[in-house]
């Protein structure tokens, strides 16, 4: 570097015809909770509700010593945080921490090919370490999950580096009875919301979760993803059994030899439809199928060749079906929208996006239930929704009124390899007992979860 650059003149006046200056002044950390879960609340007398399956590689898992954190010593800094605010520039944040501009600038660049800055979310904190309380700082940590962090070396060479934490997978297994609804016989159990997701992911096609019964009960086996020691976000559901007033209904993770993962119910028929019933979940019909209503905007009578479902602005949209994208556009009255092929004879279209999910472009491969784009109100809308619309054989038609083609059963060798691997999952629902919320929270639970062999 050229020792007049450091003039303060001959430096603003670079800076300020640089592409930095848009992103310092304008750019804002993108407003909107991302919520993710951190953990699962196992504490005190809600650890009875849940069960533990051992598994040998989990006898030991890694503890963090508590004098290292992202990798570095702690004894060695002064830590303090910053919580993002709606608003704030991260160029105004570090410097008021004492750090320069032009390292403000440096730090950008080398983090364009490494991790997006404008992806960081309110409410989520930066983590700062310096030498002593007043100096100026050598590290900014950022989370984005528990699954990661980010770290950005304030001096030279000024390195952006996103570090992936070691992730162990624990066996667990909980149970509930409704005594108000479902959600509260999840929250008593100490689950959180994206284990509800999936549970009503693969049973919806047998059970009616928007009429739940007092006295329906539910058992499920899954995933607990462990970070450093601690429970952290769930992955994938196991096997799960739903009961309601004596009937039960299963599902169970199985994967065809190559095929992609999938679930199946007690006959070995898919536990999902082909086809979801709608692109937006717990949202609710705003405007039918219709071969003549009056537009919103334009004001005059005309087909309306799609189910309009209202949500909030971002809600994720996602895939009814699995298919191939056929465009990822923004055109005319439509706004953002996305057009998948399922097969020779459907399609399905989804309207007025905010925005795409990464990845969709024409040629895209996308799974049943995987996001594609969110909530929006682009193009002829006048609120946030999705205007989904069906195509069979080339004609829109109203997909409420179709009997839509059901996945093919198991059958053949195929299907005896499944029954073992269903009795084997049965067996393990049968070691998990129900427990009503006052045997979760009364005298005679115990302070540990039980600890059972791995079948």
């Amino acid at each position: 570097m050229n020792i007049d650059d450091l003039k303060p003149q001959r430096w603003l006046r670079k800076f300020w015809h640089s592409p930095y200056r848009n992103w310092f002044f304008a750019g804002t950390v993108a407003a909107g909770a991302a919520a993710i879960t951190t953990s699962l609340d196992l504490s005190e007398t809600r650890q009875a509700a849940a069960v533990v399956f051992a598994r040998p590689e989990l006898d030991a898992l890694p503890v963090v010593p508590k004098n290292m954190r992202w990798g570095l010593s702690m004894d060695a800094f002064h830590l303090s945080d910053t919580e993002l605010r709606n608003g704030d520039i991260l160029g105004s944040v570090l410097t008021k921490k004492g750090v320069a501009y032009p390292v403000v600038a440096a730090l950008v660049e080398n983090a364009r090919e490494v991790f997006s800055i404008t992806s960081m979310r309110m409410g989520k904190k930066l983590y700062f370490l310096a030498p002593e309380p007043d100096a100026t700082p050598r590290f900014m940590v950022y989370e984005p999950s528990p699954y990661e962090y980010v770290t950005f070396q304030l001096e030279e060479p000024y390195r952006v580096e996103v570090v992936k934490r070691d992730v162990q997978t624990e066996i667990r297994a909980a149970s509930g009875v409704l005594e108000t609804n479902f959600w509260q016989a999840l929250t008593d159990n100490g689950l959180n919301d994206n284990l509800a997701d999936g549970m009503i992911d693969v049973l919806s096609s047998s059970v009616d979760f928007y009429h739940q019964k007092v006295g329906d009960r539910f058992k499920v086996v899954y995933e607990q993803h462990i970070v450093e020691g601690e429970a952290v976000g769930t992955g994938k559901i196991i096997a799960a059994v739903y009961e309601r007033e004596g009937k039960e209904s299963f599902a169970f993770h199985f994967q065809k030899e190559g095929e992609k993962t999938d679930y199946y119910d007690f006959d070995g028929r898919p536990a999902r439809k082909a086809f979801l019933k709608a692109p937006v979940k717990f949202s609710r019909i705003s405007s039918r199928y219709s071969l003549k209503r009056m537009h919103p905007i334009l004001g005059y009578n005309r087909p309306h060749f799609g189910t309009d479902y209202a949500a909030p602005h971002g809600t994720p949209i996602i895939a009814v079906a699995e298919g191939t994208v056929v465009e990822a556009a923004h055109r005319g009255g439509n706004g953002k929208f996305v057009k998948i092929r399922h097969n020779g004879n459907y399609e399905t279209q989804y309207l007025h996006m905010s925005g795409f999910a990464k990845g969709m472009r024409p040629g895209a491969r996308v799974a049943q239930g995987q996001t594609i784009g969110y909530v929006g109100s682009t193009g002829l809308a006048t609120g946030p929704h999705v205007c989904f619309r069906f195509w069979k054989n080339g004609k829109q038609v109203d997909h409420l009124r179709l009997n839509l083609p059901q996945p093919e059963p198991i059958t053949g060798a195929l299907l005896a390899e499944f029954q073992v691997e269903r009795d084997r999952l049965i067996a393990l629902l049968n070691t998990v007992k129900y427990r009503t919320r006052e045997e979760i929270y009364g005298k005679q639970t115990t302070s540990e979860p039980e600890v059972l062999a791995h079948p």
